[in-house]
């Protein structure tokens, strides 16, 4: 058995940096095998983690940090995000957004970040850091299909 490979990146909280970790997950998911679409979807799923980050945990300033942790192995992908928490608690409950009351004016405008990233990925969810001051942690798992898997269709 390979032992994890981990890939650890600290950028500015600052849009347009969501940029560099989605190309950086991409590599290391070509690396592993996951065919073009998954990795797109690995991409999209890291780009929305990320701009949240930097938008609510890290509140778009650049002088903060966003971690982006991918660990890999044989089984799966593991992409662990940190922000500084610097907006407050994440969300609690990511519910399906209501896009036509979106477009009516009659819901709020947002919310659909972590549930397009939880259509994306296999697992997802904020976990509970070990110290309340280390900000927010959100957690992505993509697993690896085997031949057999592939196959079943």
């Amino acid at each position: 058995m390979q032992s994890n490979r981990v890939v650890e990146l600290r950028i500015p909280s600052e849009l347009g940096y969501e940029k560099i970790a989605r190309e950086a997950v991409a590599t290391v998911a070509r690396r592993m095998n996951f065919d073009e679409g998954k990795t797109e979807d690995i991409k999209t799923a890291v780009s929305e983690a990320c701009t949240n980050a930097i938008r609510y945990g890290g509140g778009a300033d650049a002088r903060m940090k966003v971690v982006v942790i991918l660990t890999a192995d044989d089984e799966k992908l593991d992409i662990l995000i940190k922000d500084p928490g610097a907006s407050g608690a994440p969300p609690g409950e990511v519910n399906i957004p209501d896009i036509n009351g979106m477009v009516e004016g009659t819901a709020r405008l947002g919310g659909m970040g972590l549930y397009i990233i939880r259509e994306l990925v296999d697992e997802a969810g904020f976990i509970n850091a070990d110290d309340e001051n280390e900000g927010n942690q959100f957690r992505m798992v993509i697993y690896r299909m085997s031949d057999d898997d592939n196959n079943k269709d």
